[in-house]
């Protein structure tokens, strides 16, 4: 699998972990479970700015969102995503991103490393939405990426 097919693959679990995430804030009501949920939703809908030249200079990463909001983020975010990679080959993830961090800092770097940055982003962040479930003796979602393949398979 190249890295175009690898990242399109990892996209469409974060978006499934994304629906399964949401899916169970709704159930089980957590206030702090869905900060974090709309700090990763928003962090990803922000690089997706820094890809287009936007400055992030005093960008809010942590809003308060409710969960209707973050479903709208999250919808307009993963599609937005998707047409970013499906339009992608390898010379395309090796373009370079000039960007200024939420402190005003210049960075840059490539579009491939910064996809595998919101990709982990979310990942970490989705574990912490999970802890704080179980430590509010709620129900957490299976976001497992093995649970992802598994439900593949089955259809």
């Amino acid at each position: 699998m190249n890295t175009i097919e690898h990242l399109r693959e990892l996209l469409a679990y974060d978006r499934w972990a994304d629906q399964r995430t949401m899916a169970a804030l709704e159930t089980a009501h957590s206030d702090k479970a869905l900060r974090i949920f709309a700090h990763l939703l928003i962090t990803k809908q922000e690089y997706l700015d820094r890809f287009n030249g936007k400055d992030s200079t005093g960008f809010n990463f942590w809003p308060e969102l409710d969960l209707a909001a973050c479903r709208r983020v999250a919808g307009v975010t993963n599609d937005n995503y998707n047409r970013l990679i499906a339009v992608a080959d390898e010379t395309a993830l090796n373009q370079i991103v000039k960007y200024n961090t939420s402190e005003g800092v210049p960075h840059e770097n490539s579009i491939r490393d910064l996809l595998t940055h919101v990709l982990l982003h979310s990942s970490i962040h989705r574990g912490n939405i999970v802890l704080k479930m179980r430590e509010e003796g709620l129900e957490p979602p299976k976001i497992d990426y093995i649970l992802y393949l598994r439900s593949k398979n089955k259809d």
